[in-house]
């Protein structure tokens, strides 16, 4: 069962965010992400009553870095 994320796009960003959340907001901003590509990131987790919990700021700064060092080209025109 996947659970839904109460975080949407005409919210503001929350201060902390549980993965499925976490992975909405990257989704939305940078790039198609699962919630258990979060796992493999190198982020601070809070874990109040066993949830895993992301601070969004880090959060985003850490995608925002995979971005920008992503590798970029230009396709050929067809």
């Amino acid at each position: 069962m996947r659970k839904t994320p109460a975080w949407q796009p005409e919210q503001p960003l929350p201060t902390y965010a549980d993965k499925a959340t976490a992975a909405a907001i990257i989704t939305h901003h940078f790039f198609p992400i699962s919630p258990r590509t979060l796992e493999r990131w190198p982020l601070t987790v809070r874990r109040p009553n066993k949830a895993t919990i992301y601070e969004v700021d880090e959060l985003m700064q850490h995608a925002e870095a995979k971005l920008l060092g992503a590798y970029a080209y230009k396709q050929a025109e067809g």
